[in-house]
């Protein structure tokens, strides 16, 4: 009987005793049995302790009674990305006290943490999960589905923000997932990136595919351009595709992005068409998109501004783009930012391009082989022990260092054959 247990949330809220509750209405026990849901009472009762505690019951029953299909709606909000249902329903919920000490506590909670990975905060995502796991151990199937969705969406966030090997949690936590019980196909999307990080393109291909119909059928504009771009970074060797057509379609995304006011995935695919053009080795194509996605990110303090900078001078350094003296200046920013966000793989990165950029040959492939490669292996960045990688062989090569290359090589084909 809800009504009990809401007259107990706001007696322990006012600091109230059981006895000090029914004085002159009603037995001590006669108070606990009602709290506790083992005994009928009255109407008369209900309304003695409400006027006693201040509240109006039959609204905080109703509240309760709604909780549910607010929670849903707020859930569908923060898929959708509607900043004002988002910011509305919060408040809503954050008016109803007795929602902590509800049956709905573990869901609230989690889309809190949703709602934190909204706004990019992931130490209080860290700490609500963490929160969760600890104090509820009766997770409904639903609420158990969410806390994996969550957690991959967490470790996904960690490898982009520091390079390590959660992006392979991701993808562990993300499979446990029982679709029939969770019924929020969103979650393909995150599992298609995973996927991506991992270097699985045929896995990330078949999963932002599956997320892509899902936000089509949902009318979820923003994300299906998230999942299509997914797909056309998955193109290459495994996967065939005329690049005129693959640039075409990203022109066609970036519009679209423009036309919803996007900037921040307008951003993320002129970065991705740059990256497309690098790998290419057309570099001023590919130094065009990079400046461009570089104009385009707000937050010139964020991970994603530094990652696009990265790009940015990789390009410079590997088509002899910009003045040397120019070209050191920028990487001394760059570093100083990557140390402040604390993200070991652009440190490691910005001075394999410093070197190269200063004309340190010898150097740069004897950094590249006793700490960056190392460092890649170490973080399992399957992208860049491919990419620098190949680069550290054909110098072996060159230098008839031909064990080494032997090695280098069986090493490069053992990540890989082992994802």
């Amino acid at each position: 009987m809800i009504e009990g247990e809401i007259i107990k949330f706001y007696r322990e809220k006012m600091g109230l005793t059981q006895a000090m509750l029914g004085e002159g209405i009603c037995t001590t026990t006669h108070v606990s049995k009602i709290e506790r849901g083992k005994t009928a009472y009255s109407p008369d009762i209900i309304a003695l302790f409400s006027d006693r505690l201040g509240i109006n019951i039959n609204h905080e029953v109703q509240s309760f009674y709604n909780l549910e299909k607010k929670l849903h709606l707020w859930h569908d909000a923060l898929v959708m990305k509607k900043e004002a249902q988002i910011v509305e329903i919060k408040a809503e919920l954050e008016q109803m006290p007795f929602i902590d000490y509800s049956q709905y506590a573990a869901h609230y909670n989690l889309l809190r943490a949703r709602y934190y990975f909204h706004y990019q905060n992931l130490d209080m995502v860290k700490q609500i999960l963490t929160y969760v796991k600890k104090e509820f151990d009766d997770l409904s199937p639903f609420e158990k589905n969410l806390f994996y969705h969550l957690q991959g969406m967490y470790y996904i966030s960690n490898y982009t923000s520091l390079s390590n090997e959660d992006h392979q949690k991701a993808i562990k936590v993300l499979k446990m997932i029982n679709i029939d019980e969770y019924r929020n196909e969103e979650y393909y999307h995150h599992l298609a990136i995973a996927y991506h990080f991992g270097s699985s393109k045929i896995l990330a291909y078949k999963y932002a595919e599956m997320a892509l119909k899902f936000f089509q059928r949902t009318n979820n504009y923003l994300f299906a351009i998230s999942s299509e771009s997914l797909m056309l970074l998955q193109y290459g060797s495994e996967l065939e595709m005329n690049f005129s057509e693959v640039v075409e379609r990203y022109k066609d995304l970036i519009h679209n992005c423009e036309v919803l006011g996007d900037r921040e995935r307008k951003a993320i695919l002129l970065n991705n068409l740059g990256v497309k053009y690098f790998k290419r080795e057309e570099y001023e194509n590919a130094l065009y998109y990079f400046e461009e996605s570089i104009n385009e990110t707000e937050n010139k303090k964020s991970i994603n501004y530094l990652r696009r900078l990265c790009n940015y001078l990789e390009t410079c350094t590997e088509g002899t783009l910009l003045e040397k003296e120019i070209l050191l200046s920028v990487m001394k920013r760059a570093l100083a930012l990557a140390k402040m966000l604390k993200s070991p793989v652009h440190i490691t990165l910005i001075k394999l391009f410093k070197l190269k950029a200063e004309g340190a040959r010898e150097k740069f492939y004897q950094y590249l082989s006793d700490e960056a490669l190392p460092f890649f292996y170490s973080t399992n960045n399957k992208f860049y022990i491919e990419q620098f990688g190949k680069k550290l062989y054909k110098y072996y090569i060159e230098i008839k260092e031909f064990q080494k290359a032997a090695e280098l090589y069986e090493s490069i084909e053992h990540t890989f054959v082992s994802m």
